[in-house]
């Protein structure tokens, strides 16, 4: 089956509306953080200003300008912060924005760890920094492995070097230990966050499940229906020279078969044309949109070789004699089908469809000798 983008877009953007309100919840904690590494700025400036060891220049420079960037990027993020729990912008948003933050901050605690100036601070912001990312703004854990392990190989060259200041000597080893303990944590930690995050997920996409699928087939429902024909009409309105077709279709003696032997074995029946349609359209939607009526909207490839799924569905679904608990049923469904050439709105397609899904039904009954609808 061809892959739906679309539908991965929108599990997508799901999601990170889940890990945007996860971290919405949080979001004073946040502001507190981010003001605490801005006050370590400062004081790692002081501090440095105040050295008693000697610093070159272009170190100085590279020093004011490390502290500069995070302690511009915390102030910034302050404010985003600030802002997003007023509501000005959406969870979607503040995932993505929060996801480029922690981009940054390993990035940049990375760089300061491999600088290390003698100072000593680097290993402690960049402990801080990465556990504070990780463990309260609740990332995904790939794409934080992901940053861990190019963080990794930079520090691994940088900790096997001899020009090395931090490293040197007999804090080797237990520094070593030490970064690689609060990697470990760091990984634990949002492993962990993140099952609530999956757990959200779960649930969110199971209510969508209910609310725009149908439970009987397993087809898109009439709500979904609504919305897709909404679209449409309003792409058409807009003069978007939009390519679809409508194939509509009804179960043929049903009625007939619910007189005969019960509702369970009609229903048997339109359990079977939504479980057969999938099997007939690859691109295009399916909806169920109620009792025995059933709709494609037709599209992608199935729009392209329309002549050859068409006559798929028609060797499959106009007439066969199918077994239910041990009773031979009828399986026929009826079909109109129209392309749209030129119409304006959807319902002009629609109403061609219904027509010939009317003549369709009537020379089925006579041509097979089925009675009731």
């Amino acid at each position: 089956m061809k892959i739906d983008k679309k539908e991965i877009r929108k599990q997508t953007r799901s999601l990170f509306e889940i890990i945007g309100q996860y971290v919405n919840r949080h979001n004073t904690l946040l502001i507190c953080l981010l003001g605490f590494i801005a006050l370590l700025n400062i004081v790692f400036s002081f501090a440095w200003e105040h050295s008693p060891e000697e610093v070159t220049l272009s170190e100085s420079i590279i020093f004011y300008t490390a502290q500069t960037l995070l302690f511009v990027a915390s102030l910034v993020g302050i404010v985003f912060l600030i802002l997003s729990k007023k509501g000005k912008f959406n969870d979607f948003i503040l995932a993505i924005v929060m996801h480029a933050y922690i981009s940054f901050f390993v990035a940049w605690a990375t760089a300061v760890f491999c600088l290390d100036l003698g100072v000593g601070f680097a290993p402690l912001t960049f402990l801080f920094v990465t556990t504070f990312v990780a463990g309260v703004f609740v990332v995904d854990p790939i794409f934080f492995a992901v940053l861990e392990l190019l963080a990794l190989i930079p520090i691994s060259i940088t900790v096997i070097s001899d020009e090395n200041i931090f490293f040197g000597g007999q804090y080797f080893a237990e520094h070593l230990v030490i970064f690689l303990s609060f990697i470990v944590l760091i990984i634990v930690i949002c492993f962990r966050n993140y099952k609530v995050i999956l757990e959200s997920f779960k649930i969110q996409r199971k209510l969508e499940q209910l609310t725009y699928t149908d439970e009987l087939t397993g087809l898109l429902n009439e709500r979904s229906y609504i919305e897709a024909v909404d679209d449409i009409n309003e792409r058409l309105s807009k003069g978007e020279d939009v390519k679809f077709g409508v194939v509509l279709m009804d179960v043929n003696n049903l009625k007939a078969t619910n007189d005969a032997h019960g509702h369970r074995y009609g229903c048997s029946l339109v359990v079977r044309c939504g479980h057969t349609l999938p099997t007939i359209f690859k691109s295009s939607r399916m909806f169920h949109i109620g009792g025995d009526e059933f709709l494609v909207i037709v599209e992608g490839e199935d729009l392209e070789k329309f002549d050859e799924t068409m006559e798929r569905f028609d060797k499959t679904m106009l007439y066969s004699l199918v077994e239910f608990e041990g009773k031979e049923l009828i399986f026929s469904v009826a079909r109109g089908f129209k392309v749209r050439d030129k119409e304006k709105i959807y319902r002009d397609v629609l109403q061609v469809a219904d027509g010939l899904m009317y003549d369709n039904k009537k020379y089925l009954k006579e041509k097979y000798n089925m009675k009731g609808r």
